[in-house]
């Protein structure tokens, strides 16, 4: 009996390899087909959420007579004459005429919109920086302070941090007024600056730098400001940056606070205003509300991959 040839050993590793690569092949493609309605409803949960954006977007370069006609019924339905009628509102994504009156009337017109637009940066830039210093020096306490009365502590701030706003208002509202500060914008900054939530975001970084690096840096004459400074920080970047944008998110969007604590309209942020400009002129409601959320989406955009890192906890594992 005649021995394999080299040539016919090759046949054999070369057909082999084609099995093993068709069969590779086949998989992928049973995975693609397995994941085709998965990425079929993310599509439609995907449109369901954009719809709304793209209306705002899209009317905000309407012409005033092309917002009139397609959403006064809507508050026509107010007037007495009118009621008990139907009155439909008509969505429309692609303007007839692209137009910028609305922005015009909005930037130019309107000088009050860029006065509230600082005041909402005057209550939300203190707040997110106070929340950041007090939540990295408690988050920085808590982490290095091992005691029985510490867990005790956190579970404490937990709870508070759960309690609705709602909850804590009435607190809030009694010490302003007994601080004599209300009415003034550190009755809003002050009881938001100093947020239980600072604290256990950052901790959660925090907690996963291992102790070898503080008595490392000890060891070597630091002490507890220079280890927060030098060690604490850097390693919890991830977790500070999610507080700054999250903060920030919620602090842009907030109307309770000032609206029950501010005594004075032109103390009021964007976000109060923003619902009597729609009760007044449904023109510059769209151009005012893409005008509105451009910062918080700016601030995402640039600190998206820190945000994602202070999510997954991952600073430092």
């Amino acid at each position: 009996m005649m021995s394999e040839g080299p040539w016919q050993t090759v046949g054999q590793a070369a057909g082999q390899t084609a099995e093993q690569t068709m069969k590779k092949v086949m998989r992928q493609a049973g995975s693609k087909a397995r994941q085709v309605p998965s990425r079929i409803l993310l599509i439609i949960m995907a449109a369901v959420y954009l719809f709304p954006l793209l209306v705002i977007v899209s009317n905000s370069f309407m012409a005033p007579g092309e917002i009139g006609r397609h959403y006064g019924a809507d508050y026509d339905a107010f007037d007495n004459a009118l009621r008990g009628q139907t009155h439909f509102v008509e969505y429309q994504l692609i303007p007839d005429r692209v137009s910028l009156d609305q922005y015009h009337t909005l930037l130019f017109k309107t000088p009050a919109y860029l006065d509230l637009f600082l005041n909402s940066l005057k209550l939300t830039l203190p707040i997110v920086a106070l929340q950041t210093i007090v939540g990295a020096v408690a988050a920085y306490g808590f982490t290095l302070w091992k005691s029985r009365y510490s867990d005790v502590l956190f579970c404490a701030f937990i709870i508070v941090m759960v309690l609705p706003f709602q909850a804590t208002l009435v607190a809030n509202y009694l010490t302003a007024q007994t601080l004599g500060i209300l009415g003034t914008r550190a009755a809003v900054i002050l009881p938001m600056g100093f947020s239980p939530f600072s604290v256990f975001i950052i901790r959660q970084s925090m907690k996963d730098i291992p102790a070898s690096l503080f008595e490392a840096a000890q060891m070597d004459g630091a002490n507890h400001v220079q280890c927060f400074l030098r060690v604490a920080l850097p390693l919890s970047k991830g977790g500070i940056a999610a507080l700054m944008i999250l903060t920030f998110a919620d602090c842009w969007a907030m109307v309770e606070q000032p609206l029950i604590l501010l005594s004075d309209s032109s103390l009021e942020p964007l976000s109060v205003m923003l619902s009597r400009t729609g009760q007044s002129s449904s023109g510059l409601i769209f151009a005012a509300s893409v005008f509105y959320m451009l910062p918080v989406v700016w601030v995402f955009l640039y600190g998206q991959k820190y945000f994602e890192q202070g999510i997954q906890l991952s600073a430092l594992k």
